[in-house]
């Protein structure tokens, strides 16, 4: 299979790498283990997708874990129920609270790129009205944005 990403995207993408991150962040991918029952929508598209993104900067570290019995504590320490899962984390290991279920294609493949940039720099596009406003929230909230291919 060739590449997801043509050349120009790549070519752009990593120039914007390069001149945006600053820290290091890692994109830890969950799949389907090709040994155990079941299929997987997108788990290999998914993964080359991650693989092609980490390969454009040395600041984006990918780690991948399957769904077998070896990896079981993996998943059950990121709440993970489906796959393709894929978190973002500041440091390996520090869970940020973004995740992508499914193949991040499509416009989710730009909102992707931007989280990246977000996390390695520390600065959000939030207004700085809508920031005190979240601040103000006293209650763990969960929000779920759910998106349909086109």
């Amino acid at each position: 299979m060739g590449n997801l990403l043509a050349e120009k995207d790549s070519n752009e993408i990593k120039k914007h790498f390069e001149q945006q991150l600053i820290n290091p962040v890692t994109l830890r991918l969950f799949v389907q283990d090709p040994n155990e029952p079941g299929e997987c929508m997108y788990c290999s598209e998914t993964e080359q997708i991650c693989r092609e993104v980490a390969e454009l900067s040395d600041k984006i570290n990918l780690t991948v874990h399957s769904n077998s019995t070896s990896e079981q504590e993996q998943h059950q320490k990121y709440g993970i129920e489906r796959v393709p899962a894929l978190i973002l984390e500041k440091v390996s290991g520090t869970d940020s609270g973004v995740r992508f279920y499914g193949i991040p294609s499509g416009y989710e493949f730009g909102t992707l790129i931007e989280d990246i940039t977000e996390l390695s720099t520390g600065e959000s596009k939030i207004s700085t009205d809508l920031r005190k406003q979240v601040e103000q929230i006293q209650q763990d909230v969960t929000i779920k944005v759910f998106v349909t291919p086109t």
